[in-house]
């Protein structure tokens, strides 16, 4: 009996192994000094328009460490653009952190981090390509059956509509004071043939 009991939990702890070195792989592992960072995106392939974020992990002397969140600060910056983030510990994963976010376009994003781990100072920068974690993929790529426009693309629209819209308004303001200086020029020339 003791030998049924032990071969799910060696098989449970060799899936676990798998499945966290799967996700592993989608992110960067730096060595700094006897640090351990490993950096990425949330749920790895990440799409634009939907939940997603950085995921942080460290360990130091072989050891997670944890109360990070009071000593790391971090930003996420992409093209030009950059937004500040708010690390959280995850809830049962020591050494486990992240700050979800919601990127709106396509592309490499870069991570950068610093501050202090064990007293020991960091200032690192993580970006997305080939040899490091995914970029984010446009949202249309997946799917299936229709494929909506990009939530980038409906905001342009919606801009160049708003605008369009605002030109067409102008333009029938316009429109309606020269109609109107017409009907009072017309009326003038009426009361002057008259009198």
């Amino acid at each position: 009996m003791f030998q049924r009991l032990r071969r799910p939990a060696v098989l449970g702890a060799v899936l676990t192994m798998i499945v966290s070195t799967g996700t592993t792989l989608a992110h960067e592992s730096r060595d700094i000094d006897d640090i351990t960072m490993v950096v990425g995106l949330l749920d790895e392939p990440a799409y634009s328009g939907q939940k997603s974020g950085l995921e942080l992990n460290v360990i130091h002397h072989e050891e997670p460490v944890e109360g990070l969140e009071e000593t790391l600060q971090a930003e996420v910056i992409f093209d030009d653009q950059t937004r500040s983030l708010e690390i959280s510990p995850r809830f049962g994963e020591p050494g486990a952190y992240q700050s979800v976010f919601f990127p709106t376009a396509a592309g490499p994003y870069t991570f950068h981090i610093w501050g202090e781990i064990d007293g020991e100072p960091i200032d690192e920068t993580f970006s997305s390509g080939e040899d490091t974690f995914s970029e984010v993929q446009d949202v249309t790529g997946g799917q299936f059956p229709v494929v909506l426009p990009a939530a980038g693309d409906t905001a342009r629209d919606a801009e160049a509509g708003a605008a369009a819209a605002g030109t067409a308004t102008l333009a029938l303001v316009v429109g309606g004071a020269g109609l109107l200086a017409g009907l009072v020029a017309v009326g003038l020339a009426l009361a002057r043939r008259r009198a």
